[in-house]
């Protein structure tokens, strides 16, 4: 017998067959009507100001019946038991609750989207610095192609005038983090009292958002950031004494690199120290790690300041599909910044045939033949009609030629004035705000396909292959999506998706109690979100690219001070090692069975190592100090919080809100009590039980871990009870003996597996995956099984899917309406 027969039986047999006698042979539609709508609707829809929340879900027939049988009506439920709860907790399930009844009553649709925030920063970015490039050079606007070197390249300068005969060194320096008191900073200036030093090559920026960029330095410094003309910063006066810090706040997208130069110079100043650093998104302020830096010089990358209202996230996931006064106003004011600054770029387009000076490629004075008023007018035309051609993501008509950029230019209209209105129109029309107008061609294959893993328009490899009919199979999508995934910026994307998918952005910064955590600041919490980047990214970008490795994994990435709060420390003949018995006093000491490290370790060059636990203590993603701390209290660990995500994000089940809101208030319970006891006594109502009998089992898995994510074996001198029960939706009871088994529940379940596709598949597709057949999603978690679980050919094989579906589909309404048409 199967599990849910085997529930469904255990049911019949538990729940009594006595009905309440008013309702007694009612249909479950009439009972629904009568004890039911009016707190969820008539069709399951919620009422406003009652019951808000769609009676929606995923529970199997079985447990929905066991629910309301238990706790429904609220408040009353003996007036809903046995065959009562059971005949309308089939109608409810038939009607609307299951996944197949809504797919039956309302299905999903594909719907008309514009640009979300992400793809209209990133596409005009990608707009505006492929436009400049000159014929025959290779398309590298601004992006991470920069090798694997990292660092900045330095010239040290024996005299404050940065000559080149008085350069004494040029090489690499990892980072720029330099205290030479009163000494030369190289051997070869024998004059310490005076020097001067630049560093010049590119900053990679891994998230989309502000960065505070910083100079520390008593010397006069100047500091360029994606702009090779004007300084973020420029100190360019010594402050003759104490070392002062200069900052600034520049906005840069994730997935790219960009121009940075920082000079510096010493005259007769009594020390000299230069420290370079930035606080990324989320981030603390440190000195900018050498992962982050890269000898290579880079384009600037055009990025639009202007502020745009949130993108709608009532569907989970961050959609275009509505459109406000205000996002309308900021997309105007963006186009306008945009027109601005291509105007300022016309001379450096693609037929400057003139000699480019070192600032951003401008016609250098002075020798460099200037253009006359015809040969620009006609570069500025050819600039606008690529940017035209780039931004609508196929090739003009010419009546579209003509009325978005040739029209403007015709009469006495200021060649700058033609410019702005030709990009006005261009980035203000449909078909650049909503990439799904247009026939479902070639052309439309290659904006997919860039949206989806750039957030971007596409590249000239996407637009040959569109021109010569090779994005049309499959096979030749899947091809094209393989290439792309190399760029930084996929992998941008996939961070992306990774922090939304484990709720890393939340909320701002994680505090705790000092008084019990005194070494828990911003710098530790920093790390540790440094850390669980670096351990996604060695599962995702790993070959096998497994992700049952997210959850049974047993490494992590640490740095110094992460391993002395965690408890882990040098040794002098392994790279990372045990703990030493009797550690201070302000983190407890770890078991034995966590201090034995493997000896293989490896590290980033900028101080994290990855350090591998004994097998079955920690795993994976969900046992990462990062997520522990940020589900849990200042002071307590909390099962509820991490229940529910694990719940929600992980296992993909749906949670009603609570009846009540109840405040967990540590100070009202026993104070010898543990966490668990606690949680167990403020849940133990029937009415939070209809959630919490899953919640809670899955937070109970992870109490080894306090408030921190750190390791223990003991709360309230009493040993940690992690054993739990977990019912899965077939209704079978899993036994949980801690985190390790909780991650082996999760790599092996199905439901688990169907919750990751559909967040990528929402992520990249932005488009509901019940819109692409009823199938379709069963494929998918079938493939991406038979596949491995390799991480990356499932977001080929999202993209390739949901890309051929549309394709069929918009054939098919072609030869129905080329069939009407032919009948009429």
């Amino acid at each position: 017998m199967r599990p849910a027969v085997l529930w469904a039986a255990f049911v019949a047999a538990t729940i009594p067959t006595t009905a309440h006698a008013a309702d007694k042979g009612l249909s479950g539609r009439d009972i629904y009507r009568k004890q039911c709508a009016r707190c969820h609707g008539g069709n399951g829809q919620g009422v406003p100001k009652v019951n808000e929340t769609p009676l929606h879900g995923t529970k199997s027939l079985a447990e929905l019946t066991k629910v309301i049988h238990d706790t429904m009506p609220e408040k009353k439920p003996e007036l809903c038991v046995g065959e009562d709860a059971k005949r309308v907790a089939q109608y409810i399930y038939n009607a609307f609750y299951s996944p197949q009844a809504r797919a039956k009553g309302g299905p999903a649709r594909i719907e008309l989207a514009r640009l979300t925030v992400p793809q209209y920063l990133n596409s005009v970015a990608d707009l505006l610095t492929d436009a400049v490039q000159r014929p025959g050079r290779s398309e590298r606007p601004g992006r991470l192609n920069v090798g694997r070197e990292r660092g900045l390249n330095a010239e040290y300068f024996k005299t404050r005038r940065f000559r080149g005969n008085d350069r004494v060194v040029r090489r690499i320096d990892p980072r720029v983090s330099f205290d030479f008191g009163k000494k030369s900073p190289h051997k070869d200036i024998v004059k310490p009292e005076e020097f001067s030093l630049r560093w010049d090559g590119a900053v990679i920026a891994d998230e989309t958002g502000e960065y505070e960029f910083s100079i520390k330095t008593e010397l006069g410094a100047r500091l360029w950031v994606n702009d090779r003309d004007k300084p973020l910063i420029d100190q360019w006066v010594a402050s003759q004494g104490r070392p002062k810090t200069h900052t600034a706040t520049i906005r840069l997208l994730g997935g790219r690199a960009y121009h940075l130069r920082l000079d510096v110079f010493k005259y007769k100043d009594p020390s000299a120290s230069i420290s370079l650093e930035w606080k990324p998104p989320h981030k603390a302020r440190e000195v900018i790690p050498r992962r982050h830096l890269a000898p290579q010089s880079v384009p600037e990358t055009f990025v639009v300041s202007t502020p745009f209202p949130p993108d709608d996230r009532v569907s989970g996931y961050d959609r275009g599909v509505s459109i406000s006064k205000e996002w309308d106003a900021a997309a105007t004011q963006a186009a306008i910044e945009t027109a601005n600054a291509v105007v300022a770029r016309i001379d450096r387009s693609g037929g400057n045939r003139g000699r480019r000076g070192r600032r951003g490629g401008r016609f250098r004075r002075g020798g460099s033949r200037q253009p006359d008023p015809a040969e620009r007018k006609q570069r500025a035309m050819q600039y606008c009609r690529q940017l035209a051609e780039r931004a609508f993501r196929r090739p003009l008509t010419d009546a579209q030629r003509t009325f978005f950029v040739d029209a403007h230019f015709e009469g006495s209209l200021p060649l700058e004035s033609a410019v702005k209105r030709s990009v006005l129109l261009v980035l203000k029309s449909p078909r650049f705000l909503y990439p799904g107008l247009g026939p479902f061609d070639d052309y439309a294959v290659a904006s997919r396909l860039a949206l989806g893993l750039w957030d971007s328009v596409p590249d000239r490899e996407l637009l040959d292959a569109a021109a010569k009919g090779q994005l049309k199979t499959p096979e030749q999508i899947a091809k094209q999506a393989e290439r792309m995934l190399a760029d930084p910026r996929a992998k941008a994307k996939l961070r992306h998706v990774f922090h939304d998918w484990l709720m890393v952005n939340e909320k701002e910064g994680i505090t705790k109690d000092r008084k019990l955590f005194p070494d828990f600041d911003v710098q530790l919490a920093s790390d540790l979100r440094t850390s669980l980047d670096l351990f996604l990214d060695s599962v995702v970008w790993s070959g096998n690219s497994d992700y049952r490795q997210l959850l049974l994994a047993d490494h992590l990435f640490v740095n110094d001070r992460l391993a002395k709060f965690y408890g882990i420390e040098k040794s002098p003949t392994l790279p990372v090692a045990a703990q030493k018995p009797g550690a201070s006093a302000t983190w407890p000491t770890l078991p034995a069975s966590e201090r034995k490290l493997a000896a293989s370790a490896t590290s980033d060059g900028d101080g994290f190592r990855r350090v591998t636990f004994e097998p079955g203590k920690r795993a994976g993603v969900l046992t990462h100090p990062y997520l522990l701390s940020m589900f849990a209290y200042h002071n307590l660990s909390s099962p509820i919080h991490r229940g529910v995500f694990l719940t929600r994000r992980v296992l993909g089940r749906t949670l009603k809100p609570p009846p009540q809101a109840t405040e967990f208030k540590d100070d009202s319970f026993d104070p010898h009590l543990t966490t668990r006891e606690k949680v167990t006594l403020i849940t133990k109502p029937a009415a939070c039980m209809t959630c919490h009998s899953v919640i809670n089992p899955l937070g109970f898995s992870l109490e080894h871990f306090d408030a921190v994510g750190r390791y223990r074996e003991k709360e309230k001198d009493r040993p940690i009870d992690a054993a739990a029960v977990f019912e899965t939706v077939s209704g079978k009871p899993v036994k949980l003996t801690g985190a390790r088994s909780l991650a082996e529940l999760v790599a092996n379940s199905r439901q688990a597996h169907g919750a990751f596709v559909d967040h990528l598949f929402h992520q990249t597709v932005k488009q509901p995956i019940n819109a692409y057949g009823p199938k379709t999603r069963d494929e998918l978690i079938d493939r991406f099984a038979a596949g491995g679980f390799n991480i990356r050919k499932l977001l080929v094989d999202v993209m390739k899917t949901s890309i051929t579906y549309e394709r069929q589909k918009s054939e098919i309404q072609s030869t129905k309406s080329e069939t009407n048409s032919n009948t009429k």
